[in-house]
């Protein structure tokens, strides 16, 4: 028995999620592990779709320049409806999201995980643990930690105890089994899959193109690099179960009217496609993450993107806990705010799979699926995960009252500052905290938007020390009040218009995971306390401040 190396949180799974999930909590100073019972990294490419939130997510940790070295860029999705012509064909063109990213990467997962790895290698000193297997996990309940029993690749056990525990270990995860949560659900079809290389394409490989009739589908896109995915399905299931997947493609190609001519299959695998969701995303000490808390069809490529996205959400809520600055009932938002974002992803995914793989519905059946007024636009931002929202389920200050423009809960939008040197809003989130962004309304009074800021900056960091960061917005970015950092003008008017902001200047409260916290006049500054309040416990020795609903007045 090997002596034991606690963490504050053990990580079960370094796929991309359990990868996410420790650079969230490595980036906040939190002792982990990172085990995973594979053999090594994986060397297959699995998931290939990384959508515009995903990357924008990228963006803010420092590493979307990497991937943009390992990924092609993809305009969207082609319908090929039997029988229409081309330019009849319905689409779903990313390319008018409203955001840095307006297109979807292609990449080869296995590229796409070294990326990752590299990074945590680089700035965190990082491995994953490969070839450690959890093989028993005794919970506790309350303040008791977790111990977990690991088997090496050289057949030692090893025991490990931790506050906290996450299962990013899969659709069968072991941490989910052990917190005796269920997982319940459906399987709607069954799905092949290969790389490989192809001749005679007579399509644009730019695209993600989809073919199908009453009861085939297929999928074909160019991936980086020499080879092509190809998903089939059928509606009984004989192809997809043939013993012979090349020639089962080559058929079911020709019999839909593919053309292309299929290679050798460098790699081919088949499964079920299951739409399951967990019943609950904790229980005591034990969290699941990703796969391991819902699963969809593959339809639309959103898998790995809300499983990455549920890391992004629980890491900074999680080293908040484990470093006692929340009270572990903020983790119950994780679930709030998450499982939505499954079924919404669920249902996004089989919207599209009810036109792409509606087997026994002829394909003119299915063409008015797409016609629906604003099929294009909805299926694009919920697919992007650019219209995800907590909306629905956030909790707001009592009494606060509603401005115009991205609300609590709703993405916050990205906008260019300053032209050159070129500075983004996101440039001002890239750090682990809250970002307090204070607006001056357009013709409002500069220096009450500057004395007000300062005001509440001060009264935060006194309540809640080094957890919010302020930057001042003006038209002009002269002040002398804040240095250089933590000012910028709206050159372009790009943050005033994607963020509603008229004559009336503003506070907007930015979370970690570059979701709108709130949003406030100069006069409901107060609310910016109690919101924070609502996350973290205050310094005991710092009382509340009385009178600060008066925090704007002159």
């Amino acid at each position: 028995m090997r002596a034991n190396d606690n963490p504050e949180v053990l990580i079960v799974g370094a796929g991309p999620t359990g990868l996410i999930l420790a650079h969230e909590l490595l980036r906040r100073g939190v002792r982990i592990r990172l085990v995973e019972k594979r053999q090594g990294p994986s060397h297959t490419t699995r998931a290939m779709t990384v959508h515009a939130r995903s990357m924008e997510m990228f963006d803010h940790i420092g590493a979307a320049h990497r991937l943009e070295e390992v990924c092609a860029e993809c305009p969207g999705n082609i319908y090929h409806f039997p029988g229409r012509e081309e330019d009849d064909q319905p689409r779903t063109d990313y390319r008018s999201l409203p955001t840095r990213y307006p297109f979807y990467y292609k990449i080869n997962q296995n590229d796409f995980e070294q990326v990752l790895r590299e990074h945590l290698l680089a700035v965190y000193s990082l491995v994953p643990e490969y070839r450690t297997e959890v093989i028993r996990i005794d919970r506790t309940s309350g303040d008791g930690d977790v111990t977990a029993v690991l088997r090496h690749a050289d057949g030692t056990e090893e025991i490990v105890t931790a506050p906290w525990v996450v299962g990013c270990d899969g659709k069968r995860s072991f941490v989910r089994e052990a917190a005796g949560i269920g997982f319940r659900g459906e399987e709607v079809a069954s799905m092949s899959m290969m790389d490989v290389e192809l001749t005679n394409v007579t399509f644009d490989d730019r695209w993600m193109n989809y073919f199908f009739d009453k009861d085939l589908f297929m999928n074909c896109t160019k991936l980086p690099g020499r080879n092509w995915r190809i998903y089939m399905s059928d509606a009984t299931g004989e192809y997809v179960h043939a013993e012979d997947q090349r020639a089962a493609f080559q058929e079911v190609a020709d019999r839909i009217g593919v053309g292309i001519k299929i290679g050798e299959p460098e790699w081919v695998t088949r499964w079920p496609i299951l739409n399951n969701i967990a019943d609950r995303y904790r229980n005591d000490r034990l969290l699941i993450c990703g796969d391991a808390s819902h699963i969809h069809s593959p339809s639309g490529g959103q898998g790995m993107n809300g499983c990455m996205q549920d890391a992004f959400n629980l890491g900074w809520k999680l080293a908040a806990v484990v470093q006692g600055k929340s009270d572990p009932v903020i983790l119950d938002t994780y679930e709030q705010e998450r499982r939505p974002i499954g079924e919404q992803v669920t249902a996004g995914a089989m919207a599209t799979h009810e036109i792409v793989m509606g087997f026994g519905i002829e394909p003119e059946e299915r063409y008015p699926l797409t016609q629906v007024p604003g099929w294009e636009e909805e299926t694009i931002r919920l697919v992007s995960g650019l219209a995800h929202t907590y909306r629905d389920v956030v909790a707001v200050p009592e009494g606060l009252r509603t401005l115009d423009g991205p609300q609590p809960g709703e993405r916050a939008p990205d906008a260019t500052l300053v032209v050159e040197p070129h500075k983004r809003l996101y440039d001002v989130f890239r750090h682990p905290g809250f970002t307090l962004v204070a607006v001056t309304g357009e013709g409002a009074d500069e220096s009450e938007t500057v004395d007000v800021a300062l005001r509440v900056q001060g009264l935060i960091d006194a309540r809640h020390p080094g957890q919010v960061r302020t930057h001042l917005v003006t038209e002009t970015s002269d002040d002398s009040t804040f240095d250089f950092d933590h000012r910028s003008a709206d050159e372009l008017g790009e943050l005033h218009e994607r963020y509603s902001v008229g004559a009336v200047s503003r506070l907007i409260l930015v979370r970690p995971d570059l979701y709108v916290g709130m949003t406030c006049a100069l006069e409901d500054a107060d609310k910016i306390i109690d919101y924070l309040d609502t996350w973290f416990i205050p310094d005991p020795v710092v009382p509340r401040v009385e009178g600060l609903t008066a925090v704007g007045a002159r």
